[in-house]
């Protein structure tokens, strides 16, 4: 029986240390869920030319892969996948990146909504309406 103090007293120290996180975090969403509401910052400041920004990037990036397979601190294999790597991110940020910063800006054809949820229906405008009756006259049908 020597030797279980120290593992009981370690599970002791895990409950305690468990039960006063737990509390910090229920003070933590309580005091958030007090807060106003914040409006959204407004951009401030947006690139004209974010392509140049990313290819900049990607090109320091892999000028230093370069630079490590030259100076022999990694090797060939590893540079080249190390820029593989590298690509693929760059790929599947860009996907994303594309999809997210599009969405908000289409209106989908099923179920179109406004911002605050209110369903899109089509108005039948007073141009339509003479549209329509002029359509009707030049067929005959009006």
């Amino acid at each position: 029986m020597t030797g279980n103090g120290g593992w009981l007293l370690l599970l002791v120290l895990f409950v305690w240390l468990a039960w006063k996180t737990a509390r910090a975090f229920v003070r933590a969403y309580d005091y958030l869920d007090s807060l106003p509401p914040r409006k959204p910052k407004e951009q401030t400041h947006v690139s004209r030319y974010p392509l140049r920004i990313a290819g900049s990037i990607v090109g320091a990036l892999t000028a230093i892969v370069s630079g490590l397979v030259g100076s022999g601190l990694i090797t060939t294999d590893q540079g080249n996948a190390t820029t593989g790597v590298i690509t693929g991110l760059v790929t599947l940020l860009a996907a994303f990146g594309v999809v997210i910063s599009t969405e908000r800006k289409v209106t989908p054809l099923v179920d179109p909504r406004t911002r605050q949820g209110a369903p899109l229906v089509p108005a039948e405008t007073a141009g339509d309406t003479r549209y329509r009756a002029a359509e009707g006259r030049d067929t005959g049908r009006g």
